[in-house]
């Protein structure tokens, strides 16, 4: 058995389907960013170091479980990331394993983690501490400590002291100078990685089946942290960065590091991307970028989701930058309806301006991937039917490689989660357990009362299901979604 100083383990979200040959599911499964660079970081302090990817190692063995990694590995602390709300069950499971075969000391990071940081170690006994917002400074000090000493130098730690809850006096914020040293490209960490990029989507579904593993390998771009608006259902948005990371406005890496990271990309193999940070409506700090990756001659891929539509020169310079193969631009309108849009989104645009920079992207000849919602917060039935009509006009006047409507799901932190009689939300969800209890069940094919965790005053729960499988059944242009099984399992239970 190898000693260890550091183990890091993400947890896949487990789905049980009583209907696919397969019936253990894996959703979810995309692994925070974060995670590469933290590793690295301790691993050039000189801590050993290992990151596991549960989805990853039990699909390509599905005798696979996370028993095994503590047969081989004898870790002094486990990490696990527990960012989105749905890994709530499985990373409290793999956090009971850890404490069952080692006795390692095992840490939580991620913002549900964060959210809910009392609750969890007050109610878990398995968790020995929970790292508050940004971890990479935290997590290295912690290491360096030691678990066994005095951990109120930690900063940003919330741990359990003589069984009582303790929160750490210092705070850290990640500023440019603390994102310029960290390497999020040092994939020798990662058990398999290279099945990790070959294996996942840009939608965090990894399919069971591994004779469908795609061709391309993908990978996501860090590019900045925190948010400059609020959509009403978000729980990531600038309200939960103030809450959870102290972050007050939007923050990118420096230009060179992204720079360096897409050229590592490349010389991995690496041939699509993802970016997903857009706080800025002028976008000049992409203009700036596009125009160093060309002149850098990086070939490579990317779908980049934008908050907002852009103008013209933007899609002019993301066409010249970007292999054609893989590149789409991404847009969530949400809704149909521009009253309902204005309620829920941080950046508001009408449907005009919508169809505009459709007509951009077709005059450029890039694919779009649209996505609306079901559920939000103003939503009447006759307001989907709205979307319905938007989703028309998308399917006759766009290159559409991609488009679905998912039912939102109540996210800890967001608006809705926050102020729920000012958006006219019904919560069922209210505390850690409701989270991690959903997702205990789906796991076994239980049946449960409730899988967004709210009605609203306009739908109940069940209608808002219905309305993102009859979009999908009528506009979907991607597999069936994970959704999509969940709402023909919704149509054989009694609410």
């Amino acid at each position: 058995m190898k000693e260890i100083d550091f183990l890091f383990i993400h947890p896949t979200t487990h789905y049980y389907s009583h209907n696919a040959p397969v019936k253990d599911l894996l959703t979810f499964v995309t692994m925070p960013l974060g995670t590469i660079a933290m590793a690295d970081l301790i691993y050039r302090k000189g801590f050993s170091t290992k990151i596991f990817h549960t989805g990853i190692e039990q699909t390509y063995n599905r005798s696979f479980s996370v028993e095994d990694i503590f047969s081989e590995y004898a870790p002094t602390m486990v990490g696990i990331d527990l960012h989105w709300y749905v890994h709530s069950y499985d990373a409290i499971r793999i956090a009971r394993i850890a404490k069952r075969h080692t006795n390692a000391y095992v840490v939580l990071g991620g913002f549900t983690a964060s959210y809910f940081s009392r609750e969890i170690l007050i109610d878990h006994e398995h968790i020995d501490a929970v790292i508050e917002g940004d971890a990479e400074i935290p997590l290295l000090k912690l290491v360096e400590t030691g678990p066994d000493k005095d951990l109120d130098g930690v900063p940003n730690l919330v741990y359990r002291k003589n069984k009582s809850v303790k929160r750490s006096k210092k705070r850290f914020i990640a500023g440019a100078s603390d994102l310029k040293m960290l390497d999020y490209t040092n994939f020798d960490l990662l058990s398999n990685y290279d099945k990790y990029h070959r294996s996942i989507n840009q939608s965090g579904d990894l399919g069971p089946y591994t004779f469908k593993t795609p061709i391309k390998k993908l990978a996501w771009v860090p590019l900045g942290r925190g948010c400059s608006v609020n959509c009403s259902y978000c729980g990531g948005g600038n309200a939960a960065h103030c809450r959870l990371t102290n972050r007050r406005k939007p923050l990118y890496h420096p230009m060179e590091q992204i720079i360096d990271t897409l050229r590592r990309f490349e010389l991995e193999g690496i041939d699509s991307t993802y970016m997903d940070f857009d706080p800025d409506t002028d976008r000049s700090f992409y203009h700036e970028l596009f125009d160093e990756i060309r002149k850098e001659k990086i070939d490579i891929s990317t779908a980049f989701a934008l908050w907002s539509p852009s103008n013209k020169k933007f899609v002019q310079d993301f066409s010249n930058t970007f292999n054609p193969v893989y590149s789409t631009l991404v847009l969530s309108p949400e809704s149909g309806s521009e009253k309902v849009r204005r309620i829920n989104k941080g950046f508001y645009y009408d449907n005009e301006t919508f169809l505009k920079w459709m007509g951009y992207t077709m005059g450029e000849f890039v694919p779009i991937e649209i996505y609306f919602a079901s559920g939000l917060s103003g939503e009447t039935p006759e307001n989907f039917d709205d979307t319905m009509k938007l989703a028309e006009k998308v399917i006759e006047n766009g290159p559409v490689v991609s488009m679905s409507c998912n039912p939102i799901q109540l996210e800890p932190g967001g608006k809705w989660f926050e102020a729920p009689e000012k958006y006219g939300i019904i919560r069922k969800f209210t505390s850690f357990a409701d989270f991690y209890e959903l997702f205990r069940k789906l796991s076994i094919g239980m049946s449960v009362e409730s899988r967004l965790g709210y009605d609203t005053k306009w739908q109940k729960e069940e209608q808002i299901l219905e309305n993102s499988f009859r979009f999908d059944q009528i506009f979907s242009r991607a597999q069936p979604s994970y959704w999509t099984e969940i709402v023909e399992g919704v149509r054989t239970l009694d609410y």
